[in-house]
């Protein structure tokens, strides 16, 4: 199993591409940034352990750290990454003026 996603859509979401945390891209493993004004969205991706970290900072100063187990795919919607485990949605990031994150239990 792995999680499903599109490469170019978390391009558009994050403004850049994603950085392999080993050197291989191709093992799945991978960190996606982006900052607005004092804030810092930092997204670690483990594809095969199907798993990912989300952290959010405020200058500096975390603020957020959440890890999702089971995640089947992320999907871009408008401004959103909407994550899902199987078929049903559990969290989502809206990538706006401000960043807001919100996962259900």
């Amino acid at each position: 199993m792995d999680i499903k996603y599109d490469d170019l859509e978390l391009m558009e979401l994050f403004y850049s591409e994603g950085q392999s945390l080993t050197g291989n891209i191709e093992d799945g493993d991978i960190l996606y940034r982006r900052s607005n004004e004092n804030f810092n969205l930092t997204m670690f991706i483990y594809t095969y352990e199907q798993r990912i970290n989300v952290f959010l900072q405020y200058k500096e100063m975390d603020m957020i750290s959440i890890e999702l187990k089971d995640i089947s795919s992320l999907q871009k919607a408008d401004h959103y990454l909407k994550i899902y485990r199987d078929d049903q949605e559990v969290g989502n990031i809206c990538f706006g003026k401000n960043f807001l994150i919100n996962i259900e239990n």
